[in-house]
């Protein structure tokens, strides 16, 4: 007769400081992203992460902290995502710009919800939110006014009447793009939106006759 073993149940691992930070931000995000900054209590992260709210306190003070904390993470995320997308992949200024624009718009694809957050912002987000959004906002102007302080005097967008402000459309035109990706992207395919992303860098950044 063969005895039976007990089985020890298996041991839980303890969560650092960090991992329970991360999980806490990471079940915010999801309620944001499904539900608004509206859905995000102090109750339901409790409820969602399986902790008290006393912990949550103890990582953020407040729900305006954990909401501006969530907020800086993401913006971290998106920005360095910006950047690496928009790094110098050719001495060809059109390509590099195609390049740019498929690299944003593949980093979307990775962590959709970082840039619904502050391209489709639901309401009741805190002050901070907007205030990173118009951090966003300067650094993407500032790559298309580099963009265009690099090209060459025979581009066709030397030719403009008002270059400023046609920096700003272009800009307009990248971030819709991404709204359109993020809104619908079975629709609105990477390859579709390259291509027609593709005719405006070429009658902008074409030679001039």
């Amino acid at each position: 007769m063969t005895m039976k073993k007990d089985t020890a149940p298996p041991v839980r691992q303890r969560m650092s400081a960090t991992q329970r930070r991360e999980q806490l931000l990471d079940a915010t995000r999801r309620l944001v992203d499904t539900e608004g900054f509206r859905a995000a209590t102090i109750e339901r992260v409790a409820a969602e992460c399986g902790v008290t709210r006393t912990l949550i306190y103890q990582q953020f003070t407040s729900l305006p902290g954990l909401l501006v904390a969530l907020v800086d993470r993401e913006h971290a995320r998106a920005s360095h995502a910006f950047l690496r997308a928009v790094l110098p992949s050719s001495p060809d200024q059109q390509d590099r710009f195609m390049s740019a624009m498929e690299g944003i718009l593949r980093a979307v694809d990775d962590d959709p919800a970082t840039w619904r957050m502050f391209l489709m912002p639901s309401e009741g987000g805190p002050p901070e939110l907007y205030e990173r959004l118009a951090q966003g906002r300067a650094l993407t102007h500032q790559y298309f006014t580099s963009l265009f302080a690099s090209l060459s005097p025979d581009t066709r967008l030397h030719a403009s009447p008002d270059p400023e402000l046609t920096i700003h459309l272009m800009h307009i035109i990248g971030d819709e793009l991404v709204r359109l990706r993020l809104s619908d992207p079975q629709l609105y395919t990477v390859e579709r939106l390259l291509a027609q992303f593709k005719w405006i860098a070429g009658e902008a950044l074409g030679k001039r006759g």
